[in-house]
C-alpha cells in the first residue's frame, strides 16, 4: 500500500509564492514530523508533497492512505483534495490547527481526523489502520517532549525556502492571546535540552531557527539551553515577547550562545488595543526603548503588528510606517487581525454578531473577515495595504539595513533578503 502526506495550501493565494519567497520562508517542520512517525515498513511507498511549492497530483499513484495537514486558510483547498481522493478509493485522514478547532466539520469530508499533536495519534492512528479498525477521531493531548523524534528533514523539499533549519524546544505557549490558536493545539512542555543539542548537531548547520511561540518563556530552562548552546558557535533566531528588552541576564546569554535575531509580536503601538488582545506586556510606549536594549547585544528584531483592533483608529494605522521608522527596527511584518475559529475572539466576534463570512480560505492575515469597530472591512482592507506598501519602499528597506545592528556582518545580506522578500510578498494576489 501506498501513502501520500500532505501539507495543503490555500490554492488562490500568491503571498509567499513568489520568486522571492525563498529569502524569507522557513522550512515547514509538519510533514518532516509526520513522516518520523509512520513506522518503518509500514507502506511499500511513502510520498510527500508540501503544497506551498508543489503540486497534488491525483491520478499520479494510487494512494491506499492520505493524510492531509492545514490550517484555516488552506482547509477548502484540503477539503477538494479529500473528495478528489476519496473518489478515487483512498482512505483520507486529516489534521492541523483547523481540524483541531472543528473536528465535526472536517470530519464530514474525510474519514478520520486527528486533532491537537501528531506523536501520540499518528502511530496510533497507524497501527489501527492496518489492523483494519480505525476511529473516527484520535485526540491525544497528553505527550511527553523526551519522546519527540527527530523530524525526517531529508523527506521534505526545500524548493522556495531559505536555506536554514528550523528546531522547535518547547511548542507551546503559557501566554493567552484572544486571537492565537496556539492554546488550544500544544502544551507548554519544554523538551529535555540535551534532545535539543543532539538534534541541532546532527544538523551541521552554522545557523539555526527556533520555531517556539516564546524562546524564553520558561526562564531557567532557557538560560539552561542557551549554555547549552553556547559551545555549538552557531547563529540562531527565535520569537520573543517584548518584556524580553528588560532581561540583561537573558539577553547577555543570548548573545553569548549566538542570537542573533528576535522575532517579537508588538502587534499594536495603541496600548489600549493591546491590553483587549490579552497581551501580557501592554506598554507600547516602551517599544522603542525595548528595541535599543536588544539592539546593545547585537541583536534585530522583526516586529509583527496586527491591524484591526476595537480601539485602533484610521489615523493611527496610517502613521504606522513612520512609527515603525521611528522604533528602529529592522524588519516588520503586518497582517489583519483574524479571528480564527476556536479562539476567544472569535467566539466573542461571533456573539456579537461580527462575523462576516465563514468562507475559511479568507482566514489567511490578509482579509478583514469581521466588522471592525472604526472602519469598514473594505476600508481596513486598503488601509492594510497601503502600510504594507509604505513600510518597503526602497528608501525604508535600505534605511533599515544601513541602520541595523547587523550593519557590519556578513549576514547583514540575510536581512536584506529578508526585507526586499516582504515588499515583494504579494498581498495583492491574495484571495479577495
Amino acid at each position: 500500500m501506498k501513502l501520500l502526506l500532505i501539507h495543503a495550501w490555500n490554492e488562490k493565494e500568491r503571498s509567499y509564492r513568489s520568486r522571492f519567497s525563498s529569502l524569507l520562508s522557513y522550512p515547514s517542520l509538519t510533514l518532516a514530523v509526520i513522516y518520523s512517525l509512520i513506522p518503518e515498513g509500514a507502506f511499500e511507498r511513502i510520498d510527500v508533497v508540501d503544497e506551498n511549492s508543489q503540486r497534488v497530483r491525483y491520478d499520479r499513484e494510487k494512494y491506499g492512505l492520505v493524510m492531509i495537514s492545514f490550517d484555516t486558510s488552506s482547509s477548502i483547498t484540503a477539503y477538494k483534495h479529500c473528495a478528489e481522493f476519496r473518489r478515487r478509493g483512498s482512505y483520507v485522514v486529516c489534521g492541523g490547527y483547523h481540524a483541531t478547532a472543528l473536528p465535526d466539520e472536517v470530519l464530514r469530508h474525510c474519514d478520520t481526523v486527528i486533532a491537537g499533536p501528531a506523536e501520540i495519534s499518528v502511530p496510533e492512528f497507524i497501527s489501527d489502520f492496518l489492523s483494519g479498525k480505525p476511529k473516527k477521531l484520535y485526540r491525544n493531548f497528553n505527550i511527553c517532549p523526551a519522546k519527540f523524534p527527530i523530524p525526517a528533514r531529508d523527506k521534505i523539499t526545500k524548493r522556495k525556502k531559505l536555506k536554514i533549519p528550523a528546531v522547535t524546544a518547547n511548542r507551546g505557549c503559557s501566554n493567552h492571546c484572544v486571537y492565537c490558536s496556539m492554546g488550544m493545539m500544544w502544551k507548554c512542555d519544554p523538551r529535555p535540552v540535551e534532545n535539543v543539542v543532539a538534534e541541532i548537531k546532527s544538523l551541521k548547520s552554522k545557523m539555526v531557527v527556533f520555531y517556539d511561540p516564546n524562546f524564553f518563556i520558561r526562564r531557567e530552562y532557557a538560560l539552561k539551553l542557551m549554555r547549552a548552546l553556547k559551545p555549538l558557535k552557531i547563529l540562531w533566531a527565535a520569537n520573543a515577547t517584548a518584556d524580553i528588552g528588560y532581561d540583561p541576564e537573558m539577553l547577555r546569554a543570548a548573545r553569548e550562545s549566538g542570537c542573533r535575531g528576535l522575532l517579537i509580536g508588538l502587534e499594536s503601538l495603541n496600548s489600549q488595543s493591546l491590553k483587549g488582545a490579552a497581551k501580557r506586556f501592554h506598554q507600547a510606549d516602551k517599544y522603542k526603548e525595548i528595541i535599543a536594549s536588544i539592539h546593545k547585544y547585537g541583536i534585530a528584531v522583526n516586529g509583527c503588528f496586527v491591524l484591526g483592533f476595537d480601539s485602533d483608529t484610521e489615523k493611527e494605522i496610517l502613521a504606522l510606517p513612520k512609527r515603525v521608522d521611528r522604533l528602529g527596527l529592522d524588519l516588520c511584518r503586518f497582517s489583519v487581525l483574524t479571528p480564527y475559529p476556536g479562539t476567544p475572539l472569535f467566539n466573542s466576534l461571533k456573539k456579537q454578531g461580527r462575523i462576516l463570512t465563514e468562507d475559511w480560505s479568507r482566514y489567511n492575515q490578509h482579509n478583514t473577515v469581521f466588522k471592525p469597530k472604526n472602519f469598514t472591512p473594505e476600508r481596513l482592507d486598503r488601509l492594510y495595504r497601503r502600510v504594507w506598501r509604505e513600510a518597503y519602499t526602497w528608501r525604508r528597506v535600505f534605511g533599515r539595513t544601513v541602520s541595523s545592528p547587523w550593519r557590519n556582518k556578513p549576514y547583514v545580506f540575510i536581512l536584506l533578503g529578508a526585507n526586499i522578500g516582504f515588499k515583494y510578498l504579494g498581498i495583492n494576489k491574495v484571495n479577495k
